[in-house]
C-alpha cells in the first residue's frame, strides 16, 4: 500500500532539483522534492550563472532577484595571480567579457551571466517554489526504490522523527549529486577519467577588504609553495573560500584538513600570520571528467552531477545541470498532461548526453590550461578542440526525433549557430507587444510557440486548429508591422530566424526550434497535425 501517489518524485534540493520542481510546477505538474539535509547548502560551492541559465531564470521571473543576491560579487570578474594576497601580485587577467558581452554579442541574448553563490541562489529557488505550491521536504531521505512498467515506488524516511513511508510516483528525477546513490543502485556506470586532482574547499570568515583594495577577482591563484591554492570571494568582505589541493598518492588526505590546519593554510595564502580566521565549513571535492553511460533507466532520469561530473574550470557544471532539468521537465509535463507520446522522454538522453559530454570535455581542456594534466585520450580518438565559452554555453544543438530538421546540416558544437535552424536555441530578437519591448526568449515559457510572418495570417488559424485536435497547449504570434501581435521594430525577425515572407517556426517549450518552413505551402490542419505529432514523438502507427 502506498502512503502517497503523485506524478513526479525529485531527489536532491540543489539548484538542479529545485529548478526541476519549479519548472514542473509552472506547467501544472505536481511533484515532491526530498532532501536528506535539513536545509539548503550553507557552503557557497558554485557561484557562476551563465547567459543560458540566466535566460531561463529571466523567463521564470527570477533574474533580478538573483542579480540582487549576487550584488556583492558584481565586480568580481578578474583572475588574480599572486604569491600571497598581501604580497606580490604576479599578473591580472580580465574575465569581464563573460558577464558583460561585447557589443557584437548583445544581439544574442536579452541578458548576461552573473555571479551568485549557491548558498544565496538556493534560498531564492526555495522561496519561489513555496510560492508556486511546491512540496519540498528537507530532512527526508530516500531509503530504497523499485520501478515497474507503471511507476516508481520509493521508501523514504523523515530523519527528525524516524518515520518511514512510501511514495508512488509516475517518474523519478535523480538530482542527488556526483555520488548519486540512485545512479549507483541502478547500476549505471560512468565513463571518463579517474580523479585528476583532489581538493578541500575551505569556507572561512576573515576581513580581507583592505587587502583586496578594489582588486576585485572571481579567483585569486595563490602561487605559494606553503599554501598553493585558489582564493575566491563570497561577499567581498568577510566571507571567502580557499581551495587547497591534497595528494593521496603522497600520503595526504582530506582528514588532514583540521580546523587548525585550515587556519594556517588561509593565513599563509593570504600572507598574514596573525590574521583572525574562523573556519565555517570544509568540503572535499575532486576534479574529474565523467559522464554516465545512460541518463534514463525506465522511469528514472539522472540530472546534473548525478549524470555528469566535470572540473569547475569554465563554471559549466551547475549551468549544465540546470539545462538538463529544462530539457527534461517540459517533456515529462507533456507526457503527464498530454498529448505527448512516452517516446518523447527517450529524447532527453539523446539530446542532453552529447551536449554534456562535449561540455565536460571543454571543462577538462580549461583545467589542462591551468597546468593540471588531463588523462590522454585513446590514440584513435581525436583530441577535442577548445572553443569559446559562449559557444559552449549557447552554441550546442539537438538532433532527435523531437526535432524536425529542414536540411542535412550536422549539429555543430564548435561554432555559434543561432540562425533559427531546428535543434538550436531560438534566436533572441527584440519585438514590441502592446507598446512594450519584449525579447522572443520571454515567449518560450512552457508552451509550444508558433512564430509566423504577418503576411500569412492563416498560419495562426491553421496551427491553432491542429493543436486543438491534439489537445496541445500552443501559443501563436504574428510577427510584422503595427497590426501584428508582435511588432518587428528593427526588421530583424525574418533574417534572424531564417524565414522569408510567408515562413514560420514552431519553438519547443524549452526555447529550441522544433520545426521551420520557409513558405506557407497552403498547409492544412491535417498536415500541421502531422508536424506536431512528430515533435511529440508519435510514430505513424500511433495515428
Amino acid at each position: 500500500m502506498w502512503n502517497e501517489t503523485l506524478p513526479v518524485l525529485i531527489v536532491g534540493a540543489g539548484p538542479v532539483g529545485l529548478t526541476a520542481s519549479l519548472l514542473l510546477a509552472r506547467q501544472g505538474v505536481r511533484s515532491v522534492l526530498i532532501e536528506r539535509h535539513p536545509g539548503t547548502s550553507i557552503h557557497p560551492r558554485a557561484k557562476g550563472l551563465n547567459i543560458r541559465s540566466m535566460e531561463l531564470f529571466r523567463v521564470m521571473g527570477l533574474e533580478e532577484q538573483i542579480r540582487v543576491a549576487g550584488t556583492e560579487l558584481a565586480d568580481s570578474t578578474n583572475w588574480l595571480f599572486v604569491e600571497t594576497l598581501a604580497g606580490k601580485e604576479i599578473r591580472r587577467v580580465s574575465r569581464r567579457s563573460l558577464f558583460e558581452p561585447p557589443q557584437q554579442l548583445e544581439q544574442i541574448s536579452p541578458t548576461t551571466g552573473t555571479l551568485c553563490a549557491q548558498n544565496q541562489l538556493e534560498p531564492l529557488l526555495v522561496e519561489e517554489a513555496y510560492k508556486l505550491g511546491c512540496s519540498l521536504r528537507f530532512n527526508t531521505e530516500l531509503i530504497s526504490f523499485e520501478q515497474d512498467d507503471h511507476g516508481v515506488s520509493a521508501s523514504v524516511k523523515e530523519n527528525t522523527t524516524g518515520a518511514q513511508y512510501t511514495i508512488r510516483a509516475t517518474y523519478l528525477i535523480a538530482a542527488d549529486g556526483a555520488s548519486s546513490r540512485i545512479r549507483h543502485l541502478l547500476g549505471i556506470s560512468m565513463r571518463g577519467t579517474e580523479a585528476l586532482s583532489y581538493h578541500a574547499n575551505i569556507y572561512f570568515r576573515a576581513d580581507l577588504r583592505e587587502l583586496v583594495r578594489e582588486r576585485w577577482f572571481s579567483m585569486c591563484f595563490v602561487q605559494n609553495p606553503e599554501a598553493r591554492g585558489v582564493l575566491a570571494p563570497v561577499n567581498n568582505s568577510d566571507l571567502w573560500q580557499f581551495h587547497a589541493q591534497y595528494h593521496p598518492e603522497k600520503g595526504s588526505t582530506f582528514e588532514d584538513f583540521t580546523p587548525a590546519y585550515c587556519v594556517e593554510l588561509v593565513r599563509k595564502g593570504v600572507g598574514l600570520s596573525q590574521l583572525d580566521v574562523e573556519i565555517l565549513s570544509v568540503l572535499p571535492w575532486e576534479a574529474a571528467m565523467r559522464v554516465a553511460d545512460h541518463f534514463q533507466q525506465g522511469r528514472i532520469f539522472l540530472t546534473g552531477d548525478a549524470a555528469h561530473v566535470m572540473p569547475p574550470s569554465g563554471g559549466f557544471g551547475l549551468n549544465t545541470g540546470v539545462q538538463d532539468a529544462h530539457n527534461l521537465c517540459w517533456k515529462v509535463a507533456a507526457v503527464i498532461n498530454g498529448p505527448a507520446s512516452p517516446a518523447l522522454l527517450t529524447t532527453y538522453e539523446t539530446e542532453r548526453r552529447p551536449v554534456d559530454q562535449f561540455t565536460t570535455e571543454q571543462a577538462g581542456l580549461r583545467l589542462e590550461g591551468r597546468g593540471t594534466p588531463v588523462q590522454a585520450q585513446a590514440a584513435e580518438q581525436k583530441k577535442p578542440e577548445r572553443v569559446d565559452e559562449i559557444v559552449v554555453t549557447m552554441g550546442y544543438s539537438y538532433a532527435s526525433p523531437a526535432v524536425i530538421e529542414d536540411d542535412e546540416v550536422v549539429p555543430l558544437t564548435n561554432t555559434l549557430d543561432l540562425s533559427g535552424r531546428p535543434g538550436t536555441r531560438a534566436p533572441h530578437v527584440w519585438l514590441e507587444r502592446d507598446g512594450v519591448q519584449v525579447s522572443t526568449i520571454n515567449l518560450f515559457d512552457g508552451h509550444f510557440v508558433l512564430l509566423a510572418s504577418d503576411e500569412c495570417a492563416e498560419w495562426c488559424e491553421v496551427t491553432r486548429a491542429a493543436a486543438a485536435r491534439l489537445g496541445l497547449s500552443l501559443d501563436t504570434y504574428r510577427v510584422g508591422v503595427v497590426s501584428a501581435d508582435l511588432v518587428d521594430v528593427d526588421g530583424r525577425w525574418a533574417v534572424a530566424y531564417g524565414v522569408p515572407l510567408g515562413g514560420a517556426v514552431i519553438v519547443r517549450p524549452d526555447g529550441f526550434v522544433g520545426w521551420r518552413t520557409r513558405s506557407f505551402e497552403h498547409l492544412s490542419p491535417d498536415k500541421l497535425e502531422v508536424v506536431m505529432r512528430r515533435l511529440l514523438c508519435y510514430s505513424s502507427e500511433q495515428g
